[in-house]
């Protein structure tokens, strides 16, 4: 009996279609996509769905907002009309006709912002490369975009003024009563003043939202976006409940972590943390040295660098419980700007020698601050620009390497705009964690 091996006679032809040439599958040789017959196009869709899925990956925020897409050549100032309340009914009186009602609606707009960036490499990289060099740029391209389009959300969430700061409680002595902050400075991470997220600061914020007839996502509940060093804090709480063990079948949300006191919560990395920045390239906090009242000025021990002194400019400052601005400084004294009830109280609280200055924009000794935001159902809007969403940009070396096809781009942009409708549909709950005197601000 004679052997044949019978893979030694099979042939594919002269002409295979590959990824990116036709190939001579006995000689070898290639020869390139004419611009009729190519394959190109499905190599690009293939990495287009990777950058979209990743970007996906990182829209938390944007799945509560209700978006509204903007046609074509109509300018970059998006508008938004809704109807004003009316009042309660009248009490009739037989035979007499009531007044009648003044109805209107209220005008909100925003500007449409384009973001973008992209990432060059060369063909060589990415022949010799053990590993697919375009598709792990456009997997990263994709998370740097919905990043990118949630932070820009987020920013117009931010700017809510309907806020709730965590009733300070005593985790010493049984979680007792300690006081209501009224204000971000005074957040607390100490034991004794303790103000972290509770099952009572959330049936707050709830209460907030029926109050102003916030209508709910599913009929029952709530939203709210967290981050994860405050979803730990919830799981501890009583009554929290898994989302797979939920009693009735519901739509979740991406990245949905469960439900507590009528509230379904969603877990995002990009939930803000409100930490300020170090007072100087070499430290975190400043001291006093001296204080003189009649100017507000403070004399520091330190001494800080020319590059120090431009980044005060503008920053908060906590010294000894108050909250201060930044007027002027030196690189031996800062000039305050009172802030607040500073003004009042500093005639009885100044700033006294060795007092330790804190960065001023989160909580007290300069801790971070966790704004979680709770949702009532259509509290913002979005804009889907028609045309303009975000968009994955590929370029081959064939259509922008040079005269040599030595180098390719991939990359993203999006133009985007979001918008706070409804002001009382929306509360931030600030508090803090036991991440607190660690976490960066993002």
């Amino acid at each position: 009996m004679i052997k044949l091996n019978i893979q030694y006679f099979a042939a594919a032809g002269d002409l295979v279609n590959a990824t990116s040439t036709y190939i001579n599958s006995a000689t070898g040789a290639t020869d390139a996509f004419d611009t009729v017959n190519t394959l190109a196009p499905g190599m690009k869709t293939f990495w287009d769905t990777v950058a979209l899925v990743n970007a996906r990956d990182n829209l938390c925020f944007a799945q509560l907002g209700d978006k509204q897409t903007l046609p074509a050549n109509q300018g970059l100032i998006v508008e938004w009309q809704k109807w004003n309340t009316l009042p309660d009914a009248d009490t009739l009186v037989e035979g007499v006709i009531p007044a009648g009602k003044k109805f209107g609606e209220s005008v909100v707009t925003t500007t449409l912002t384009e973001m973008g960036l992209y990432v060059a490499t060369t063909k060589k990289l990415q022949l010799h490369h053990n590993r697919d060099v375009v598709l792990g740029i456009t997997t990263e391209v994709g998370a740097s975009i919905g990043r990118s389009y949630e932070k820009l959300i987020r920013s117009a969430l931010l700017e809510g003024t309907n806020v709730l700061y965590a009733d300070a409680i005593n985790t010493t002595a049984a979680n007792a009563y300690a006081s209501t902050p009224s204000a971000r400075h005074l957040l607390s991470n100490a034991a004794a003043t303790w103000c972290g997220i509770s099952l009572d600061m959330i049936a707050q914020v709830v209460t907030r939202l029926e109050a102003a007839n916030a209508p709910t996502f599913d009929g029952m509940n709530y939203v709210a976006v967290i981050h994860p060093y405050i979803a730990k804090d919830i799981r501890a709480l009583a009554g929290w409940q898994e989302y797979h063990k939920y009693a009735a079948v519901k739509q979740l949300f991406t990245n949905e972590l469960g439900e507590l006191n009528g509230v379904r919560f969603i877990k995002s990395t990009l939930a803000p943390i409100i930490r300020g920045a170090d007072l100087s390239a070499a430290a975190r906090t400043l001291t006093v040295d001296d204080y003189t009242a009649a100017t507000n000025t403070v004399t520091l021990k330190e001494t800080l660098t020319a590059g120090d002194v431009t980044a005060l400019s503008g920053r908060e400052l906590i010294i000894g419980g108050l909250h201060f601005g930044v007027k002027s400084a030196t690189t031996t004294t800062i000039v305050l700007d009172d802030i607040g009830a500073a003004a009042a109280e500093a005639a009885n609280n100044a700033p006294a020698k060795n007092d330790v200055i804190y960065p001023g924009e989160g909580g007290a000794a300069g801790i971070s601050i966790f704004p979680c935001l709770f949702f009532g159902a259509d509290a913002f809007k979005i804009v889907d620009p028609e045309g303009a969403g975000i968009e994955t940009i590929i370029k081959t070396a064939e259509q922008i390497g040079g005269p040599l096809n030595q180098f390719s781009t991939v990359g993203a942009k999006f133009e985007g705009a979001a918008k706070i409708v409804y002001p009382d549909r929306l509360v931030s709950l600030e508090c803090v964690s036991s991440y607190s005197a660690t976490a960066a601000a993002n």
